[in-house]
């Protein structure tokens, strides 16, 4: 463990690391170390994602194996049809995250309507449309398109993903902002403690909310464990980010877990070996059901030896209207702006990245906005940013930013890290809608220069760029990208 600080930059994480160590708990950081390596034909795009049933079929990146799937398919089409395949993913995914409709055209509101008009010039002319969704699966089903019109094809869904996010804007009648707190001094005091993980339904959030509350004979407390989750006035206080989720589980202050949809797998199995009960948002259950089976699992537990700091908390404020989000963007006399966030990935040590970012770049006298576990580091470490919407936030900031007719001040917005295909097919349409994007992490493109070549082309065509590199950047190289 004399690496440990490549793992993570919080003191307490290590901590709660070697103590799981010590009592034989595999958490997902040794999950990652038994997968390496990892799949290097994916990582560079060279796996064929065609949904043809002869392979599967790899390109050998070093030309001493095969250059052509069986099909004839060479390694240009490979790398594009991978990246629509990731990016088809990401529609999908957003079309269930924002409640889409199947409209026959989907239409750009302002301030952000020019800008898309001109992009949309460049890829195809033609006005988006939910047919595009079976297009693209239609492409994948058997190689006939060329690179060029695939990569094009990738391009156009990534710009209906941020226009998902854009169209499901809503009116301000809601708070237009929202307290949020973080930091393992949230689990100090002995308290029976809900934690939340995943998407769970709101109703079931605001009667949970109302009963704790209420509650008088003992103290009752809910903890996100790395999700942003409206609570009223309030988000759910978050005591860590998502790649730190099963290491607070370890240190024994949680008492029951609330698993609604998308809860990672590896949550529930550590929670079994933790005797700590799971409730599944999918079976229904009343808020006073969950309240109950935590208040056994609290008179059950064997006291931990983990004992909170209750200092360690951090304060933000969530911005969600305009105008907040505005405010968010200024910091003293700075004319410029970096978006930065995004969600954890055990490719870097957790925190480094947004923390160090954040503070050279406020040196460099940038405002600085951050979104999802970047953001959360950030509050963690009391840094004056921005704080903005996880699912959305990068978007929100250029609207904002256009409106005011400021775009000119966005020096860039730097993705830290994907947590699923929607994340990476937004960071693919800001960049085709004209902005200036980059991300930490490889893409699976590195296996065609042709196709990166066809990127780079069709989006400076737009005015936009994509930046990404062939390993995990690290803080130098991205602060070198803000500041060109």
């Amino acid at each position: 463990m004399e690496t440990i600080h490549f793992k993570t930059v919080d003191p307490v994480s290590q901590d709660l690391l070697r103590g799981a160590a010590q009592r034989g708990l595999a958490l997902n950081w040794e999950r990652y170390e038994k997968q390496q390596p990892q799949d290097g034909f994916l990582r560079l795009g060279l796996a064929c994602p065609y949904g043809c049933m002869q392979g599967p079929c790899r390109i050998d990146p070093y030309g001493r194996g095969a250059d052509r799937g069986i099909c004839g398919l060479d390694r240009d089409g490979m790398a594009a049809a991978s990246l629509l395949r990731l990016t088809l993913q990401g529609i999908a995914e957003a079309m269930q995250l924002y409640r889409a409709d199947d409209g026959a055209h989907i239409a750009w509101p302002v301030p952000l309507g020019k800008k898309a008009a001109a992009a949309m010039k460049t890829f195809g002319g033609a006005p988006l449309a939910a047919r595009e969704m079976a297009e693209s699966a239609a492409m994948l089903s058997r190689p006939s398109a060329t690179p060029e019109a695939i990569i094009r094809q990738a391009l156009r869904l990534a710009l209906m993903t941020v226009a998902l996010a854009e169209r499901d804007r809503k009116k301000e009648k809601s708070p237009r902002s929202l307290g949020c707190s973080a930091g393992y001094g949230l689990l100090a005091g002995d308290a029976i403690t809900i934690g939340l993980a995943g998407s769970i339904p709101e109703t079931l959030v605001r009667d949970l909310v109302e009963k704790t509350t209420a509650a008088k004979n003992r103290d009752i407390r809910l903890i996100s464990l790395g999700d942003w989750i409206p609570s009223g006035g309030d988000l759910v206080p978050i005591v860590c980010t998502t790649g730190e989720a099963e290491t607070a589980l370890t240190s024994g202050g949680v008492t029951l877990l609330l698993a609604g949809s998308r809860t990672d797998p590896g949550l529930v199995t550590l929670c079994a070996k933790l005797t700590i009960p799971v409730v599944s948002s999918a079976d229904n259950p009343g808020a006073a059901a969950v309240l109950k089976q935590a208040r056994a699992a609290f008179d059950r537990r064997c006291p931990g030896s983990f004992t909170a700091d209750a200092a360690l908390i951090g304060k933000g404020k969530l911005s969600l209207g305009a105008a907040e989000i505005e405010t968010a963007l200024r910091d003293g006399r700075s004319k410029k702006v970096a978006l930065l966030g995004g969600a954890d990935t055990l490719l870097q040590s957790l925190g480094h990245l947004p923390v160090e970012l954040a503070k050279a770049l406020r040196g460099g006298n940038h405002a600085v906005a951050a979104w999802g576990d970047a953001a959360l580091w950030m509050v963690k470490a009391d840094l004056p940013v921005g704080i903005l919407e996880a699912d959305k936030g990068p978007l929100a900031a250029a609207r904002v930013l256009a409106a005011k007719g400021k775009l000119s001040t966005l020096r860039g917005i730097c993705f830290t890290g994907f947590k699923d295909c929607r994340e990476l097919a937004l960071a693919l349409g800001l960049a085709a809608l004209g902005l200036k994007v980059s991300v930490a992490v490889p893409l699976p493109l590195w296996g065609s220069e042709k196709v990166r070549t066809a990127i780079r082309k069709n989006l400076a065509a737009a005015g936009g760029a994509l930046t990404h590199f062939d390993h995990p950047a690290k803080a130098d190289e991205i602060l070198d990208w803000f500041l060109r």
